[in-house]
């Protein structure tokens, strides 16, 4: 008897040992992967990598994980895009992307959405009130919007704009021309990087780009900002390029709101998509990681997870009208 009891004790301990290992181990349902591979569909260096670089170190140290940057610009995003939505769906490849995601699904350069098919894990939006800059070669007869709006006019339908076909570029090129009143050209120009090199190549008369890339050429005289983008009719000021008004200020009506988004597969884990959301919008408030976005014009707050994908989903449906408005929709 004493040793059927004894045999039982061992047999009960055991049992307890692996159930508290289950619970405060790698067993536990919200426990992340060791390493994690973040899909960047966007070229070292630019706006988006810089942020998500600097949002992954901060993640990494808070918990512990991984995260591993991984640039894939492969076939214009679509490629990093596939790799995470057919991958595990244990949180050990995510996805980091932006608006434009939502632009390539709207113009059927991709074919499936962020919110019906991956799991929309943390959404954020930018602080700052302005984004993408009107860019000219600095050589350029045009000094001031007007200058391209009504050079546009003179010659309907040969003013060169270069665009990433179905990015964000494309869709305020189109934006703006309808505000404007003008036939313009899209020329696929790739990149912001891409398309600054093709401006100052004389490759392209104007192009929408990212401001913190616009900068360096702006303030070396390569290029000339002469207005930008504001998320709203509010308008405003840039704050990497101050003095360059938003198109709402010169009197175009046309605005727009970039998301930042953090994407899995789908139905994964709510316990870990939980831990991850909460990961990123700590480390969007942390004081190192605000010092390297803010003056990029880059910092950001990110909303609820049941806010953010409603913002996703929103935005996809204003999108879809915008490509019909304005006959985007890749045939």
């Amino acid at each position: 008897m004493k040793k059927m009891k004894k045999l039982l004790g061992i047999v009960l301990a055991g049992a307890m040992a692996v159930s508290m290992t289950a619970c405060s181990g790698g067993g536990s349902s919200d426990s992340l992967p060791k390493n994690i591979e973040l899909q960047v569909p966007a070229k070292a260096g630019g706006g988006t990598d810089v942020t998500a670089r600097a949002l992954a170190t901060q993640v990494s140290k808070d918990s512990g994980s991984n995260l591993a940057i991984q640039n894939n610009t492969d076939g214009s995003g679509v490629v990093a895009m596939e790799k995470v939505r057919a991958a595990k769906n244990d949180a050990s490849s995510l996805l980091f992307f932006h608006t434009t995601m939502l632009i390539k699904t709207a113009t059927g350069v991709y074919d499936h959405t962020a919110a019906d098919d991956f799991t929309v894990i943390a959404v954020g939006e930018s602080l700052e009130k302005t984004g993408c800059v009107l860019v000219v070669p600095g050589d350029s007869a045009y000094n001031t919007t007007d200058d391209v709006v009504n050079a546009a006019k003179a010659a309907p339908g040969t003013l060169l704009f270069g665009v990433e076909t179905g990015g964000s570029s494309h869709i305020m090129c189109g934006l703006f021309s309808q505000a404007a009143g003008i036939d313009i050209k899209y020329v696929e120009a790739g990149s912001d990087t891409e398309k600054l090199t093709a401006l100052v190549g004389g490759s392209i008369d104007a192009a929408f780009v990212n401001a913190n890339q616009a900068k360096q050429y702006v303030e070396s005289g390569k290029a000339k900002a002469l207005a930008c983008f504001s998320v709203d009719e509010e308008g405003g000021e840039s704050s990497v390029l101050p003095g360059v008004t938003s198109l709402v200020d010169q009197g175009y009506d046309c605005t727009f709101t970039t998301l930042m988004f953090v994407l899995g597969p789908k139905d994964m884990d709510q316990a870990k998509v939980t831990k991850i959301h909460d990961y990123f919008a700590s480390a969007a408030l942390n004081d190192e990681v605000k010092a390297i976005l803010e003056p990029t014009g880059m910092a950001m707050e990110f909303f609820s997870i049941e806010e953010g994908a409603e913002k996703v989903k929103a935005q996809q449906e204003s999108l879809n009208s915008v490509v019909d408005m304005l006959g985007l929709k890749q045939k």
